[in-house]
């Protein structure tokens, strides 16, 4: 594989201030590709400008996608930067664990919460994100799902569990309803990573040690290692992938 496979490629990423959305941002910006940076944390989007150091391949902007205006002005403030976008990475979300509960507890207000963000958000971005495609000719959605999504792997979590699931169906909308159009859509599926919701579990080294036992390959993943994946699915080298639903968890959905 090329190691600027993303050559000219324009993407924008949501989420893109922390954890798998960070990594993603990294990952274009070393293979090649120019990338608007969504996020609402304004001080961490700052410190990914001085890490990345990128100029004008890079371009940070607060943002919040429950707010239409607001994700939409990103997005077009972002095509405008670059003369249009090839990419978009519907990522930004909340795992509120704390507060997440089976269904029988869980508050309709969390719930709400959970899909604003999570569903919401994701729909918003691609709406906005699928129209700048439409007028350059085509591109590459990805959005981040997870197993919750797909299996009834954590019933504690029900709220997040249902959000992820929607995203699964919304790619697959996207995908369907866009092909002729030259756009696709794929969603990556982080099992376990090691980015700051994680934190608890994997600075618990007995609770890690159990978690991890469900996972063939044995220990969390790195951002960095979905941020590939993502930068695949975004590639011309995944022209004829869509539809996809492209794991990257340790062989967790495997077993």
């Amino acid at each position: 594989m090329s190691g600027r496979r993303l050559e000219g490629k324009r993407a924008l990423v949501t989420g893109a201030a922390n954890g798998i959305g960070r990594a993603a941002a990294l990952k274009f910006l070393a293979e090649g590709a120019r990338v608007a940076c969504v996020d609402v944390d304004r001080p961490a989007l700052e410190a990914l400008e001085r890490e990345a150091a990128a100029g004008r391949d890079l371009l940070t902007l607060r943002a919040d996608v429950t707010d239409e205006d607001s994700i939409a002005g990103a997005v077009r403030d972002a095509g405008r930067a670059f003369g249009g976008l090839d990419v978009v990475i519907a990522n930004a979300a909340i795992e509120p664990v704390d507060d997440d509960d089976y269904v029988h507890e869980l508050s309709v207000d969390l719930l709400r919460r959970i899909l604003d963000v999570n569903l919401v958000g994701l729909f918003l971005t691609c709406k906005h994100g699928l129209r700048s495609l439409l007028e350059t000719g085509g591109g590459a959605v990805v959005c981040t799902a997870s197993p919750t999504g797909l299996l009834g792997i954590a019933p504690e979590e029900a709220g997040y569990s249902i959000s992820k699931s929607g995203a699964v169906g919304l790619t697959r909308v996207i995908a369907s309803g866009y092909a002729d159009r030259g756009i696709r859509a794929n969603a990556v599926v982080p099992g376990l990573t090691a980015t700051r919701v994680n934190l608890p579990l994997l600075d618990n080294p007995e609770l890690l040690a159990e978690v991890v036992k469900a996972i063939p390959l044995g220990r969390a993943g790195r951002p960095e290692e979905v941020a590939a994946v993502i930068a695949f699915l975004a590639s011309d080298e995944a022209s004829y992938v869509t539809g996809a639903v492209w794991a990257a968890d340790g062989g967790l959905m495997a077993i």
